[in-house]
């Protein structure tokens, strides 16, 4: 690095301290302020802090894409968010605003009631924070130290302690207001710094046409197939993932989660949705813009077999390069992207602890003082801990915790998506069915009974049984090995068993306790029994809502699958195809705001 590039490392860092010392005051007045902003985000801000909290550095769309092409992305999420998104901008967004909660975890006493309700909302507060929160934090961590070891020279302990402190401090000054905004900051330098750095590399490679042609010879034509189909998507993964869509919207990386956290510090319900939408389109596309220009360019002129660790590949393209100051706008933004989901974890994960647990059960008439000095506390020590997590995973495991992540860990209580909210037997009961169940479930299955089981008591076990448990449960993330639907369909039947078998043999939650979610959230679905007392104007006027709600999800989920088509088909160089796609998201786009926004 030279000392320009030094310079503007240096120049970024203090620019996010001087962001979050912005904001210091109004965030220091209490938990609202600290976790939801005092309901004061506008909807650009959502739609910018959500992606960016989404994207992390961006590299993983590029191993992904120079792994396995168009196939590759549609596999890792894209058949899925197509789906969820709009469902989340339709019906999700506007829920969690009509609520007005501070986190998810909230939602428990809302929705059920009794003892049964507090007690397993403290427990979800903890499950919430270190099985979801921390995990994904380890995971962004590891991504971070896997990319920017390569360029700097230091060991991952190195990078993750010097940038993490960073993030850390920022995050603990302002809480929300200092990381939304700094999102916004974030994702505009993540975008432009390597749009920059892709069509370099795209010349590099002797332009579109020449990176078209190389990859035609060295991977196939399929490879730049720009609908979701080949490869590893067979016919029953790519039902797997539409169904997984479905239920997506409601689960603790989607619809719940650091995106409802948004929706709930909004100004109003149509700023929730508009984020949503806003977020969608740069979820979607323009975050992948930049890495698959640089993931043309490297699939034409390498094959993954020269890859030793896919993980590493943006880092040793710019070590490659990238020149001077261009080096160092990249490194901010590889940094930028990461901080940014780094940053919006932690205070959501953190949110739990303070809102759930501390402030609920453990210290009920605490000052907001001490609130938002605790909430602080539980930030710092929850960032400590996923540094240290992250730091220990290898980086050619990484491909798998892309999956895990975005599959298998949620795919568990994904049913518990649609039945808390549109169905009103769920109990309390059903949904910790699936909630505790998820992270176990998830982890046995994708990675294996032998990364539970240790060795040496596997082989105590044999010889004083004669019983052998080594591969008891096999690596279904294997996906050399076995098809996604193998471990999807594992995990999402299992849900359902243990989720139905929960709620039906327990009695349901009280009628008092259900009518005042219903005339709170006015949600769609099976709540006949909760609403047979109420006038019939309106009843009729929730059964127009729900048609028109309806509508608007058909015409989001076809808007995005359009939009996604047009984009890849521009990438690969099929012209006809996107404009024939494109015709097709212009038409669907304005049916959907239409309808979405209940014009």
């Amino acid at each position: 690095m030279t000392s320009l590039d030094w310079l503007i490392l240096a120049a970024y860092c203090a620019l996010l301290m001087a962001v979050g010392l912005h904001f210091h005051r109004r965030a220091a007045q209490s938990v609202e302020g600290y976790f939801i902003a005092n309901r004061n985000l506008p909807w650009w801000v959502i739609g910018l802090s959500d992606s960016a909290a989404y994207t992390g550095g961006g590299q993983g769309f590029l191993m992904v894409f120079f792994l396995g092409g168009f196939s590759g992305l549609w596999l890792m999420a894209w058949v899925s968010w197509v789906i969820w998104m709009p469902l989340v901008a339709v019906l999700w967004a506007r829920m969690w605003r009509r609520l007005g909660v501070v986190t998810s975890g909230e939602f428990i006493e809302r929705r059920y009631g009794g003892r049964a309700a507090r007690v397993y909302r403290n427990v979800f507060a903890v499950y919430a924070c270190l099985a979801w929160g921390l995990t994904l934090l380890a995971y962004v961590a590891a991504w971070m130290a896997a990319t920017l070891s390569p360029i700097l020279g230091w060991s991952n302990g190195q990078i993750l302690a010097v940038f993490g402190v960073v993030t850390l401090v920022y995050t603990l000054l302002s809480g929300l207001f200092a990381v939304a905004y700094n999102d916004v900051l974030q994702f505009c330098l993540l975008m432009v710094s390597n749009t920059v750095f892709g069509l370099l590399l795209v010349s590099k490679a002797g332009g579109f046409h020449e990176a078209w042609s190389r990859i035609s010879a060295l991977r196939g034509v399929s490879f730049v197939q720009p609908l979701p189909w080949g490869g590893s998507l067979t016919a029953i993964s790519l039902l797997a993932l539409c169904l997984q869509g479905l239920f997506f919207a409601g689960s603790p990386y989607a619809g719940e989660g650091w995106t409802a956290q948004r929706y709930m510090a909004a100004r109003s319900e149509r700023d929730a949705v508009l984020g949503q939408m806003f977020n969608g389109f740069l979820a979607l596309v323009v975050r992948l813009v930049p890495f698959l220009l640089m993931g043309l360019a490297a699939a034409s002129l390498q094959a993954p077999a020269t890859v030793p660790v896919p993980a590493q590949l943006w880092g040793e393209l710019v070590k490659q390069h990238a020149p001077a100051g261009l080096f160092g706008l990249l490194l901010v933004g590889g940094l930028a992207g990461y901080m940014a989901a780094i940053s919006a974890m932690v205070n959501w994960a953190a949110g739990y602890l303070m809102n759930d647990l501390y402030r609920l059960s453990l210290r009920p008439h605490a000052s907001d003082r001490d609130y938002v000095l605790m909430s602080r506390v539980f930030s710092g020590l929850l960032l400590v801990a996923a540094l240290a997590w992250g730091a220990a995973i290898e980086p050619a495991e990484l491909d798998k915790w892309v999956l895990f992540i975005n599959s298998a860990l949620v795919v568990f209580p994904l049913p518990l998506a649609w039945l808390k909210w549109f169905w009103w037997r769920t109990n309390v009961f059903g949904d910790m069915a699936g909630i505790l169940g998820a992270f176990p479930a998830g982890y046995v299955v994708w990675f294996g009974s032998d990364r539970v089981l240790p060795a040496a008591l596997r082989a105590w076990w044999r010889s004083a049984t004669g019983w052998n448990l080594d591969g008891l449960v096999p690596s279904f993330g294997n996906l050399d090995r076995y098809p996604f639907w193998a471990g999807f369909g594992i995990l999402f039947g299992l849900g359902w068993l243990s989720i139905l078998l929960a709620t039906l043999l327990t009695r349901p939650e009280s009628m008092e306790v259900l009518r005042g979610f219903y005339q709170s959230v006015r949600p769609i679905g099976w709540w006949g029994p909760v609403r047979e007392n109420l006038p019939a104007a309106e009843i009729a006027a929730v059964h127009a809502e729900t048609r028109r709600d309806m509508r608007a999800s058909i015409c989001g989920i076809l808007f995005y699958f359009a939009m996604t088509v047009s984009f890849f088909s521009l990438v690969g160089g099929r012209f006809a195809a996107a404009a024939a796609a494109l015709l097709v998201m212009l038409i669907s786009g304005r049916l959907f705001m239409r309808a979405a926004l209940h014009q």
